[in-house]
Formats: C-alpha cells, structure tokens, sequence
C-alpha cells in the first residue's frame, strides 16, 4: 500500500498522541510512589523520633531515679554518722567520768590507785568481802581523799569504795589481788582470802549508821559483781577474821539481799 504525506503525518501524530498519554500516566503513578514512599519515610523517621523522645525520658527517668536513691542513700549514711557522732561523744563521756556495766543498773567512777594490789590474770573470783572505814587522820572523817590517802598509808586498798552519798568508786581493777582481808578464812576453811575475793568498803565510822543510798549501791554493786562471777559467799570482814576485825560497823544485814 502506498504511503502519501497524509498518512504518514496521521502515523506520527497518532505516535506522539499515544506516547504523551503513556509519559502521562507513567509520571503520575511514579509521583504516587515517590509521594507514598516520603510519607512513610517520614512516618518511620516520625517513629524513630518518638522512641528516642521515649528512651531518652526512660533515661532521664532511670538517671533521675538513681540521683534520687543516690541522694537518699547519702542521706542515711549521713543520717548514720550523726548516730554514730552522738554515740561516740556519749563514750567519750562516759570514758572520762565513768564506767557504766551493760545493765545500766550500777554507775561506778575509775579512781584506781597504783598500790595495795598484786597484779593477776585468771583468777577465780566467788567471794565478796564488806568492809567500813572513815578517815580517822583528817578533820572530815568523810574525807574521800582522805581516806584513799590513809589507804595509801598503810599501804592496803579494796576494789571499790561506796561514798556516803552512794557514789561507787573503783580502786583496784577486779582482775587484780586487792590487799583489803589480811589474814583469815572463809567458812569452808580457804585461807588467803585476798586471792578469791572481792573487797568492798563502805565509808562509815564505829558510830554511825549507813545512809539508804549506801545500802542501795552495796546491794546494786553485789548484783552487778554476781552477774560476772559465781559468788559463793558475800561476807563482813568480822566474819573472816573474828577477834582481829569488827567491821562493817553498824551494818543491817536484812537491809541487802546476798
């Protein structure tokens, strides 16, 4: 068939018309796709952008929480070194005025001398022994130095002197052989009394009475001595050495529990 200058003007309109509409629609579905593709990078960057915002807040939340206990940890240990502060200062205290037994029932104040006593360890302690005594040397027979001076004298010394306000000193560490029986012995016949006893002076003349605040702290001193030790026998010196001693003056056995 031949071909004339209409037709094949016709042809290549007819080419450019379909091949407009192929280009057409080929670029709005590439737009669709490019469009559908940026929202859902977007919603991923969007999703992304969200957990960051939610780990960093669970960060910042966990960080928070940490200075949080980190501060109230800090808190109580400060908390526990005031406690501990206050306790060492009550020590320090007690250290430089007094020794207090774990009971808190007895309160007895070192004074302890550097005579009357021989130095021991290990020693089996179940006899206390009361004695009485009173400056008989000063003007105040009441004397405490007075009377730890005339100790001094004669060179002899008990474990613990009670004053007549009730005030329970100690003089010889218990663990040491005060020189307070001399000679004598005990109702099951031991002799050497000092090596198993405890000596106990309660200041007080031939004459006069005990005050009830002595009498309390002889018998606090007596249940705080038979808590650390098995005592077999409480004593006055007149029972260990009769027709030699005399003392405890005036004292009301009924008034202690032994």
């Amino acid at each position: 068939m031949p071909f004339n200058k209409k037709t094949i003007l016709i042809t290549i309109l007819s080419i450019l018309i379909l091949g407009g509409l192929f280009c057409f629609v080929y670029f709005k579905k590439s737009v669709k796709i490019v469009s559908r593709n940026t929202e859902g990078v977007e919603s991923v960057e969007n999703d992304k952008n969200v957990q960051v915002v939610q780990a960093t807040k669970s960060v910042d939340g966990d960080i928070n929480n940490k200075k949080a206990k980190s501060v109230e940890n800090v808190q109580n240990v400060e908390d526990v070194k005031d406690e501990k502060k206050v306790e060492s200062d009550k020590t320090k205290m007690v250290s430089q005025n007094s020794v207090i037994d774990n009971s808190g029932e007895i309160k007895i104040k070192n004074k302890l001398v550097n005579w009357g006593f021989t130095e021991s360890s290990g020693r089996k302690i179940d006899t206390i022994i009361l004695h009485s005594s009173y400056d008989a040397l000063g003007d105040n027979p009441y004397d405490l130095e007075g009377l730890i001076a005339e100790y001094k004298q004669y060179g002899v010394a008990p474990h613990y002197l009670i004053d007549r306000k009730g005030k329970v000193y100690r003089l010889v560490a218990d663990k040491n052989i005060a020189w307070h029986a001399g000679a004598g012995q005990t109702p099951d016949g031991r002799k050497n009394v000092n090596n198993f006893s405890i000596g106990v002076e309660i200041m007080n003349t031939k004459t006069d009475n005990y005050t009830k605040k002595q009498y309390q702290a002889t018998q606090d001193l007596i249940d705080y001595l038979k808590k650390k030790y098995k005592i077999n026998y409480i004593l006055g010196h007149n029972e260990i050495a009769p027709g030699r001693k005399t003392d405890p003056w005036n004292f009301e056995w009924d008034k202690i529990r032994k």
